[in-house]
């Protein structure tokens, strides 16, 4: 009889911790991976037939950024485009000089002239240079680029039509597969004027590498400042991702299936415990599995126009990864704090670092990213809308 009882209870709360997982799957999207109204983007991109210069606008919201902040608002006539940084959408001392910030437009940049040429426009791109400087001294939005159209001949290419699949892939990589020789010699096709490549393969460089990465990564979670403005990007919950279509989130985190659903039935983790798991998956999984790591070279570290064409490269060495079944990820933790240095005043021990890897050159490295065969597929981020990026 008190057996019984025991199990019936015992039974009911199953029910109700079943239940209750069930419900908050529900509400934390777990079910839902990858859709709602802040992933259609990717998938509505190309929808909309004689869309004309929207059609440009359409592709570069899908372009790789920083954190996911999408900066960019656009003005768009029947004649040009001009792209604006939205300085408000900064990663305050994580990129003080908004160096990335110009990074990811000049990814949006890349993207539209690739579709520029899809519509059968002849694009001409204008940069506004100059040298980038402190968030502090800064405010509201600035032109970056202006993009002229004429009427041309449309020209698909594969890097145009690889825009809806490129992810950043933060998961394990496969290490029993390397890169070909020729794939390492594509990689450096990919540059512009005062931009140059450099890929590392070499067992001894991969490990000076990974340490690298793994020291800077460590210092940044010792800077509070540093962790609060990343934090306040996180999305965690499903509500959120719908609503601000912004951020990262857990589905583009490179977990595996099932840690991505466990992590979703927890409450949010505090800001030291999501940035101590982001140390642990640096070191065991994703400098742990690359087998290549690469840099971007600028002349100068903060010029605004080299900036944005180290970005304009680093999405189409992207794009041309996954026509080649290979995948990317950012790996910009040495460079942000060489940044965060130089905005504190102290010593640059990561610009030393950098200098001691890679040898003295007359130019600086201002992107940092690893490259190999996915094991795993990764999950699209949320992007905004059309009419939350236009003036």
């Amino acid at each position: 009889m008190k057996r019984r009882r025991f199990l019936k209870g015992m039974g009911a709360i199953s029910v109700m911790v079943v239940g209750g997982a069930v419900w908050r799957g529900i509400d934390q999207g777990l079910y839902a991976t990858g859709t709602g109204p802040a992933y259609e983007p990717w998938t509505t991109w190309r929808d909309t037939n004689n869309d004309g210069p929207l059609g440009l606008v359409r592709a570069a919201i899908l372009a790789a950024n920083p954190h996911n902040t999408q900066p960019w608002v656009f003005r768009v006539s029947e004649e040009f485009i001009e792209l604006h940084a939205e300085l408000t959408r900064h990663l305050g001392s994580f990129d003080p000089y908004l160096r990335e910030m110009h990074l990811g437009l000049g990814c949006a940049l890349e993207n539209m002239m690739l579709a520029a040429h899809a519509a059968g426009y002849e694009p001409t791109l204008e940069l506004v240079g100059g040298e980038l400087r402190p968030i502090a001294e800064q405010s509201g939005s600035t032109l970056v680029a202006r993009i002229t159209l004429v009427q041309g001949e449309a020209a698909r290419n594969e890097l145009f039509e690889a825009i809806p699949q490129r992810h950043t892939n933060r998961g394990p990589y496969d290490t029993a597969r390397v890169l070909t020789a020729e794939q390492k010699t594509q990689c450096f096709f990919h540059t512009e004027e005062a931009v140059e490549v450099a890929l590392f393969t070499e067992p001894d460089t991969l490990a000076h590498f990974q340490e690298l990465i793994i020291d800077a990564t460590k210092a940044i979670i010792a800077d509070g400042s540093m962790v609060h403005d990343s934090e306040r990007w996180f999305r965690h919950s499903w509500s959120d991702i719908q609503q601000y279509r912004d951020g990262p989130t857990l589905d583009a985190a490179g977990l595996s299936p099932l840690m991505t659903g466990l992590a979703k039935l927890m409450p949010r983790p505090s800001a030291e415990a999501n940035h101590q798991y982001w140390l642990d998956a640096t070191r065991d999984i994703q400098v742990a599995t690359a087998p290549a790591f690469g840099l971007i070279y600028v002349d100068d570290l903060y010029d605004r126009a080299q900036a944005l064409k180290a970005g304009r490269v680093w999405q189409r060495l992207h794009l041309w990864a996954i026509t080649q079944g290979l995948t990317m990820q950012p790996l910009n933790q040495p460079i942000e704090r060489v940044d965060r240095e130089l905005q504190l005043g102290i010593e640059p021990t990561f610009a030393r670092r950098l200098i001691a890897l890679t040898g003295k050159r007359p130019n600086r490295p201002t992107f940092a990213f690893r490259i190999g065969y996915p094991i795993q597929n990764a999950s699209p981020s949320p992007r905004r809308r059309l009419e939350q990026v236009m003036f």
